[in-house]
């Protein structure tokens, strides 16, 4: 419960230091649209490691696990409509690894406001990374490609594709 209020609380002020960072550039000098991905891979907490219920594992330590949260921020201008993220379900596209069930438990949220001209993906999830390096965890979440999609003026589909591993920072 406390890790939601947290999460919830950092992206409020997430959001506001976008909105603020905004207030003083041109449009010409902001990135149109403005994709911005953050991808965080870390230790469980004690609470988030308590909760972790795994059946065919024995002994397992804290170290055996990472919390890997990713949010997606995109915000674009009137030049722009239609915009879609295309998000796969981290469980389907790299739930295994190595034969080893490496997704434990997680949960997602995909928010589009065409009216805003804003989009906001958030997936949040714990990893079973016994064996794996940074470098291998990396290659598993670039398996998982996020897909930004919008017309442009000329009324032409514009396509970006963004593997996330290549964003993740670890934390220690």
């Amino acid at each position: 419960m406390k890790r939601k209020i947290a999460v919830i609380m950092a992206s409020v002020m997430m959001l506001s230091m976008f909105i603020l960072s905004g207030c003083g550039s041109s449009d010409d000098e902001k990135k149109d649209p403005d994709i911005q991905v953050n991808v965080s891979v870390a230790g469980p907490n004690i609470e988030e490691y308590k909760n972790i219920e795994i059946e065919n594992l024995k002994e397992i330590n804290r170290e055996d696990f990472k919390v890997v949260q990713i949010e997606v921020y995109a915000e674009y201008s009137e030049k722009y409509s239609d915009m879609k993220m295309t998000v796969p379900k981290f469980k389907d596209n790299c739930g295994i690894a190595d034969d080893i069930q490496r997704y434990i438990s997680g949960d997602s949220s995909l928010n589009e406001n065409d009216i805003d001209r804003i989009s906001k993906y958030e997936e949040n999830f714990v990893l079973y990374t016994k064996g794996m390096t940074e470098k291998d965890i990396k290659t598993l979440l670039n398996k998982h490609k996020l897909t930004v999609e919008y017309k442009n003026s000329d009324g032409e589909t514009e396509k970006q594709e963004i593997a996330l591993g290549d964003s993740a920072k670890f934390i220690k």
